[in-house]
């Protein structure tokens, strides 16, 4: 007797093909031409950081270049799964090739310079500085308190890193912030 595949049923059900090598938590991704692949359900593979009652100055590079948003043992790593936080370092691994969506945001007391002067993240994928950048401005010639926040996508191989970079502009260059608070999130949305 012969019995179509989509008429089996109960005990007589199988699970899906490779499910007796696929990693806990992968769910199976249909590819729309037959097949598929185990993978991350979007937001699973998840990493944290953070700073909270920040004290370090990070004195900005020179000639308005970008450099590594790392006061030295300020991060935090926070709630962490499958992606890899580094503190230490202030970046986070991409263990899964895909899209990721990027959350960044962070209170910054400023040393006493002219009103104006500006202050730019931009995050860097392998330490290649992106395009996108956030900008926020000092409101006074003394020392300020200010906020920036900036969110976005971007598509990663697996194990590439992911960190925050900041830069001055001609006037903030070579001076002094202490990231008082920040935090710093990265969710896999899949590929």
């Amino acid at each position: 007797m012969t019995i179509q595949h989509k008429n089996i049923t109960g005990a007589d059900l199988h699970e899906p093909k490779g499910v007796a090598s696929a990693t806990v938590g992968k769910v199976y991704i249909s590819d729309g031409s037959g097949s598929g692949d185990w993978e991350y359900p979007p937001a699973k593979a998840h990493a944290e950081m953070y700073i909270t009652g920040g004290t370090t100055a990070h004195t900005l590079a020179g000639s308005s270049a970008y450099s590594l948003l790392n006061p030295s043992g300020e991060w935090t790593a926070g709630v962490t799964n499958i992606l890899t936080s580094t503190p230490a370092s202030g970046i986070i691994t991409l263990n899964q090739a895909g899209d990721y969506y990027i959350d960044f945001w962070a209170n910054l007391t400023t040393t006493a310079i002219a009103q104006g002067a500006a202050y730019n993240i931009k995050y860097a994928l392998d330490g290649t500085v992106g395009t996108r950048k956030t900008t926020v401005v000092k409101t006074t010639n003394g020392a300020d308190k200010l906020t920036l926040s900036s969110s976005g996508l971007v598509t990663a191989t697996a194990n590439q890193t992911l960190a925050i970079h900041i830069a001055g502009d001609a006037t903030s260059s070579d001076e002094d912030v202490t990231v008082t608070e920040a935090g710093f999130t990265v969710l896999y949305l899949g590929t």
